[in-house]
């Protein structure tokens, strides 16, 4: 059985109207640029991409995430319903852990890539992407049905008291910057990669976490009540001022997740070329040994017709700007893929792509072309109409590097 999840859309705005997070007027107190995101207002940016990305590598980035879905499941069953459901092998994770995973739909693609928080025996929280959190609530509350299990939405206004508003420090300074905030059995310089610990921030109870997803060797993800949310934003950035700590938005991680070669749902996951967790490099996060799991057997017949994988690769210095969607093409001007990411990183532009497995490799030459370029391009298909002053495709080339950073 399964009690009744509370939260919805409509707790935090109309269909048609964008939802914004607790931290909205300290983002118009900054300065942000605001951009729609998933049906969210969220900033974009407030100095500019990238400052906010440099700043993260050499410092720390204070990221809102208050738009991301946070659900608890609690029951005896919490961790067989998350087997069934989910990749990883629920049973293999240690309390005060967290572990990456997929939920996949019966054909085998991704709903949604999720972090899993053990906080006890039966007692877990997924945090689900914006994008895909009212879809994943609906489906995991259809699903449960058969398991002693209760969920709920954390982050919906409905949630009352217990509401949570995630914030995310990511960057180097960022445990020195905590430790004087921050009151756990565990603090953040002591909290291993995917490790957790539960305590205070300011006096809030908070859960603290060590995942991220910009890439960062070090940085934390902060769930605290949502009516201290302003205070300890604030106290953050306070705190961390002298040793360069900046807000930062959407297009710094953005360009940081893409730098670090992580995918984003929707691009390097499912989309409109149904890229499979296997396909954009993430086998490892599939447990095939645990047994049954929704959309297994769907995967692995997808996996053995699958010609593509999603690689990442560096543009040649001068190119002009590549979009997703872009085409890729070999050398020998073949059409072997397309563009899923791509962002300015310093002086450089890097990308990933689902190319054609056979070229899948590193030091492979790429020819991409600029789609919004090509569609302003003379018609090749009779040379001899062609006359002086007519625009030809031009190329951008492009590089295949390592999938990951080494």
């Amino acid at each position: 059985m399964v009690t009744g999840m509370a939260g919805t859309a409509e707790d935090v705005g109309g269909k048609d109207t964008p939802r914004q997070t607790p931290l909205i007027e300290e983002h118009r107190r900054l300065g942000a640029r605001f951009a729609q995101f998933a049906g969210w207002e969220m900033p974009l940016w407030y100095t500019g991409a990238s400052e906010e990305h440099q700043a993260v590598r050499e410092a720390a980035g204070l990221f809102d995430i208050g738009h991301m879905g946070v659900i608890e499941l609690n029951g005896r069953d919490a961790e067989r319903f998350l087997d069934y459901v989910g990749t990883a092998d629920a049973s293999a994770i240690d309390a005060r852990r967290c572990r990456y995973a997929f939920l996949l739909d019966p054909d085998g693609l991704p709903l949604d890539d999720v972090i899993l928080y053990r906080l006890a025996n039966d007692r877990f929280l997924a945090v689900v992407n914006a994008a895909n959190a009212d879809r994943v609530r609906e489906w995991l509350t259809q699903e449960s049905t058969r398991y002693e299990v209760a969920l709920s939405d954390l982050t919906a206004v409905s949630a009352g008291a217990d509401r949570l508003t995630g914030m995310a420090l990511q960057g180097p300074v960022s445990a020195e910057v905590l430790a004087g905030l921050v009151d756990a059995p565990r603090g953040p310089a002591e909290l291993a990669r995917f490790e957790l610990t539960e305590g205070t921030v300011l006096g809030a109870r908070a859960i603290i976490s060590r995942t991220g997803y910009t890439g960062a060797s070090i940085g934390y993800e902060l769930f605290v009540p949502s009516d201290r949310a302003v205070e300890i934003w604030r106290a953050i950035l306070d705190a961390g001022g002298a040793r360069g700590v900046r807000p930062a938005g959407l297009a710094a991680r953005d360009s940081l997740r893409i730098e670090a070669g992580l995918p984003l749902y929707g691009h390097e996951l499912a989309g409109p070329h149904e890229i499979t967790p296997l396909g954009a490099g993430y086998a490892r996060f599939v447990d095939f040994e645990k047994g049954e799991f929704v959309g297994r057997e769907a995967l692995l017949e997808r996996e053995q017709e699958r010609e593509f994988e999603i690689v990442r690769f560096r543009l040649d210095a001068g190119a002009r700007a590549i979009r997703a969607e872009d085409p890729a093409g070999s050398r020998r001007g073949q059409m072997v893929g397309w563009v899923t990411s791509c962002a300015a990183v310093g002086e450089a532009q890097i990308g990933m792509a689902w190319i054609d497995r056979r070229l899948a490799r590193e030091g492979t030459e790429l020819l991409l072309y600029p789609a919004r370029h090509l569609e302003r391009s003379a018609d090749l298909s009779d040379a001899g109409a062609l006359t002086p002053g007519d625009r030809l495709p031009l190329h951008e080339s492009a590089t295949v590097i390592p999938r990951f950073p080494r």
